[in-house]
């Protein structure tokens, strides 16, 4: 079981990504985390899911909107640590940072998130607490089933977490960062770049990248503002390539930086914490000077030649992506890294193997005479 965690502040179209989420059943249940929201502020949050999704749904706060709402559960923290008694019928969780407290409160409640189990993603320095004896024990206890694994989990790092017997997962930052597979728009004799990623979204796709080179912004924004409602309808995520000044248009989640563009510490500031933020890497040291100015994501290539793009970095291959894959983990740095830049369907499998985060993709799609069968085909490896 996964169950998602709302960032503190607002993303853009925050809502409807979690009824898509929870609707695909990438995730089990989600917990609302808004500590700034005032009551009044989390009762016009909640108003547009469904009752369905509402089921499915956890207060962290003001939990007394889950008896007017019709929410299907309350969250016992730390700010709200007693549960009213009128809300006893409803799905109890609560947040624990040691086994004896793990244990103390599981007795009551039908899951708790133990965090940090690894080093956290969202809060820096926040490192692992538990050693994997310490999981085996709680594993292996009679409060196996509630235990919920929390503070840096990632894609990549849940197996060696299944083999020591976790079963249940609370994902924050990972799940944010966006799906595993990003379509990069393109445009051919069969494509334009607004059909192209029509096209990913057809087939399933969630994280598109509008890229349109030798365009001006006038052009792209065009574009955009034709994609955008097609990619709330069902919550995927919008970024923009180069284009920083671009995201105060409200169009787009994030912007992606080639080298060659704004200077990433000079996106930072301007960005914060309010949009992705993904950078183009090449070797480890451009991936270590991405990490160090906290990039949401990498795209790391190409893995092979490819003519979507000019000016082509040295081409990496397999053996590169399992080495400079190796030295992160070394590092314990979960920054996920997409690879891009040619790929394959039949590349997939082996470059899953490597534990890189996902794949960036655009020919191997608009090339194929069954663009939504290879989507699946994708889908089904990543």
């Amino acid at each position: 079981m996964i169950i998602g965690i709302t960032q503190p502040f607002n993303l853009k179209n925050e809502r409807q990504r979690i009824i898509d989420l929870l609707q695909r059943d990438k995730v089990q249940y989600f917990h609302i985390r808004k500590p700034s929201f005032t009551r009044e502020e989390m009762q016009d949050y909640l108003q547009i899911f469904p009752l369905w999704a509402r089921d499915r749904l956890s207060l962290h706060s003001h939990h007394s909107l889950a008896k007017e709402m019709s929410i299907g559960g309350v969250h016992l923290n730390a700010q709200n640590p007693e549960l009213a008694e009128d809300l006893q019928d409803k799905r109890i969780s609560a947040s624990t940072h040691d086994i004896a407290e793990f244990y103390q409160k599981a007795q009551t409640c039908h899951y708790c998130f133990l965090s940090p189990i690894r080093d956290s993603i969202s809060k820096q320095g926040y490192k692992a607490k538990f050693s994997n004896e310490d999981i085996k024990k709680i594993t292996n206890s009679p409060f196996a089933e509630k235990f919920v694994a929390l503070g840096g989990i990632t894609y990549q790092n849940m197996p060696e977490l299944q083999s020591l017997g976790v079963k249940h997962f609370a994902m924050l930052s990972s799940l944010w960062q966006g799906e595993r597979v990003m379509f990069i728009t393109h445009q051919n004799q069969d494509y334009t770049y607004l059909s192209s990623a029509l096209t990913a979204l057809q087939g399933g796709l969630r994280y598109i990248q509008l890229r349109i080179k030798d365009a001006s912004n006038q052009e792209v924004v065009a574009v955009a503002q034709e994609l955008r409602p097609h990619c709330d309808k069902v919550g995927a995520l919008l970024t923009v390539d180069d284009r920083v000044e671009l995201l105060q248009t409200g169009l787009f989640d994030g912007v992606h930086l080639g080298k060659n563009d704004m200077p990433l510490p000079q996106a930072k500031e301007i960005i914060q914490d309010n949009y992705l933020l993904g950078a183009t890497s090449n070797t480890l040291d451009d991936v270590l000077w991405a990490v160090e100015n906290n990039v949401n994501y990498i795209g790391l290539g190409p893995y092979r030649f490819t003519t979507t793009k000019q000016k082509l970095s040295k081409i990496l291959g397999l053996e590169s992506y399992a080495k400079i894959m190796q030295e992160l983990e070394k590092r314990n740095i979960s920054t996920p890294l997409y690879a891009i830049g040619g790929i394959r369907v039949e590349d997939l499998p082996l470059l899953k193997q490597t534990n890189v985060y996902g794949v960036a993709l655009s020919s191997v799609i608009l090339q194929s005479e069954e663009p939504l069968h290879t989507i699946k085909q994708i889908l089904n490896i990543f």
